[in-house]
């Protein structure tokens, strides 16, 4: 499946085209191979339902002028420092808001593309901090818990805390090669 999907989020096409093709072939591997693998309990709702209003929220304030207060907070330059502080500023918003509204509420103002690699950089490894700062980790938490799994918050955002500086500043200095 990833051998199809990677190629094809890559290839211009709106990406919840091949995103939506992908889950519906599983599904459908599913239904064929393993239903009994398939509920409803697997869709994990509550999350649904807290990224559409972290969406609305994130959209509302855009048509409230947030652009200017992004484009004030990310600088502007190309420079390893400028990266840096895109990266730094992108981090910070996945920790307060989630990675993805950050990424949105971000992008425009960020401008070229070594701006944008900074960012994607800040927003997605910058996340790993604290446990709401990313989707795919409360993903992931939900299902850990079912199986009994326990992680402790306090140790994931300690080890977050040591090591996003330690990743972050060297990748957005490479994003300046970008």
């Amino acid at each position: 499946m990833l051998a199809l999907l990677l190629p094809a989020l890559v290839s211009g096409i709106p990406v919840w085209i091949p995103s939506l093709a992908a889950a519906a072939l599983l599904v459908a591997a599913f239904w064929l191979m393993r239903r009994s693998a398939l509920s409803w309990s697997l869709v994990p709702w509550q999350l649904i339902l807290f990224a559409s209003g972290l969406f609305v929220v994130m959209e509302s304030l855009r048509g409230l002028g947030a652009q200017a207060v992004a484009a004030g907070l990310l600088g502007s330059g190309d420079g390893p420092f400028d990266l840096v502080r895109v990266a730094a500023v992108g981090a910070l918003g996945a920790n307060v808001i989630n990675n993805l509204p950050a990424y949105l509420a971000l992008e425009q103002a960020a401008g070229g593309q070594a701006r944008l690699a900074a960012l994607l950089v800040g927003v997605n490894v910058g996340s790993l901090i604290t446990p709401w700062a990313s989707l795919a980790t409360l993903i992931w938490h939900e299902q850990l818990r079912r199986l009994g799994v326990r992680i402790s918050w306090w140790g994931y955002a300690a080890a977050g805390l040591i090591l996003v500086p330690v990743m972050i500043v060297p990748a957005a200095l490479l994003a300046s090669l970008a």
